[in-house]
């Protein structure tokens, strides 16, 4: 009976051995296999995004021509922008004083992401009130042909002329 046994383990020990070969094996090749596709055209959008949050003089005309680029890239190679992408390249159009332009991808953010339309909608009322500020804050530029009005100086002032309060500077928090 002992005979069987010695020589049942050796056979036992080499299945197992060709075993932990194939498992290796199988592991090896699993290993090398083909990453999958990613969803969406990354590209450029991460440090882009990391550069306009860093916020040290960055040149956002060049990320948004680079991010242009990446849009002209993915649309070639028919993949999706991902999330925030559009969104971003309002925010970089915003900054640069095209509010059409970034109204637009904004716009465009909220259609791609539904459940991005709270933020999307939060944006899109600054944005408004941004460029609502800035057109009614525009200075006005006199006519040339009218001159200055001259201000009255407090060495001009008399002692019995006092001024009206409406001339007086307001005073602040009033």
């Amino acid at each position: 009976m002992s005979n069987n046994l010695a020589k049942a383990r050796p056979r036992a020990l080499a299945r197992m051995g060709r075993a932990m070969v194939v498992v290796a094996l199988a592991g090896v090749l699993g290993a090398c296999a083909q990453q999958p596709k990613s969803m969406y055209s990354w590209q450029s959008y991460q440090p882009s995004v990391y550069a306009y949050l860093k916020d040290d003089g960055a040149d956002y005309a060049a990320q948004s021509l680079a991010m242009e680029k990446n849009i002209e890239t993915a649309r070639a190679s028919n993949a999706q922008l991902p999330p925030g992408f559009r969104a971003h390249l309002g925010m970089l159009y915003l900054k640069l004083g095209d509010g059409a332009k970034g109204l637009e991808q904004l716009e465009g953010e909220k259609a791609a992401f539904p459940e991005s339309k709270p933020f999307m909608d939060f944006l899109l009322r600054n944005a408004s009130k941004t460029a609502d500020n800035a057109a009614s804050a525009a200075p006005v530029e006199p006519e040339p042909s009218a001159a200055p009005a001259a201000a009255p100086s407090p060495a001009n002032a008399q002692p019995g002329n006092a001024q009206p309060a409406s001339a007086q500077p307001a005073k602040k928090g009033a």
